[in-house]
């Protein structure tokens, strides 16, 4: 279609998005102390805010476009830059939380230490939409990272905190919950490549082994 970016332009994005550099270090900084301070307050509003500027969006398409692709050196390139971004907010949530104590815990917390399949759906709709912004130039994307930001950095964010307060039980249910939006989000993006990219859609029927790694994420989703 007229406004759907080709497969090499889509290629020259996802490899500028996979790299690390100083704006996704600022940003993810930022979103991981505004929504520490958010979940400590127990204020939703400061935890969007936190969700709008979080720019983990970019090496997660880019990692499962490359992972589409065959490229793992550049999937792994992109999944680097994402596990950064992962640590670098579980340690700065996690020095909050040590700084100012953990105090009882609100909703904002206690919501993200019980992974359900409805935070599987949104992350696979999540994930579908996030790529489908990328492949039609006349989507509003900015939208689409704000869904991203809301399913990955407050898990994070509540695993910090309740490791610094030694809250282990909630803290396993807080990366449980991550891992599985993780996943959901990026087997979205991975139907939704294949359903939007007939050259894509190609290569994953004739890769056996890019189906059976898609239907296996899909399965350990769903458990």
């Amino acid at each position: 279609m007229v406004d759907s970016l080709t497969l090499d332009e889509l290629s020259r994005q996802f490899e500028a998005d996979a790299p690390l550099d100083g704006d996704f270090l600022v940003l993810t900084l930022a979103a991981a102390l505004i929504a520490s301070l958010g979940l400590l307050a127990n204020s939703a509003a400061v935890v969007i805010g936190a969700m709008v500027i979080a720019p983990w969006i970019l090496p997660l398409r880019a990692m499962a476009f490359w992972m589409l692709q065959g490229q793992l050196a550049l999937a792994g390139k992109a999944l680097l830059t994402l596990s950064i971004g992962i640590g670098l907010t579980a340690l700065l949530s996690a020095m909050v939380g040590l700084g100012v104590g953990m105090p009882l815990l609100g909703h904002e917390v206690t919501a993200r230490t019980s992974p359900n399949l409805l935070d599987l759906g949104i992350a696979l709709v999540a994930g579908a939409a996030a790529i489908y912004a990328k492949v039609r130039s006349r989507a509003v994307s900015s939208l689409v990272g704000t869904a991203i930001a809301v399913a990955l950095v407050p898990p994070v964010c509540v695993l910090g905190l309740l490791v610094s307060a030694g809250e282990w039980e909630g803290a396993q249910g807080a990366g449980l919950l991550f891992a599985t939006n993780l996943l959901g989000i990026l087997n979205g993006a991975l139907m939704m490549l294949a359903v939007s990219q007939a050259q894509l859609r190609r290569r994953l029927w004739r890769s056996r082994m890019g189906w059976v790694s898609c239907c296996s994420r899909l399965c350990w989703c769903s458990r």
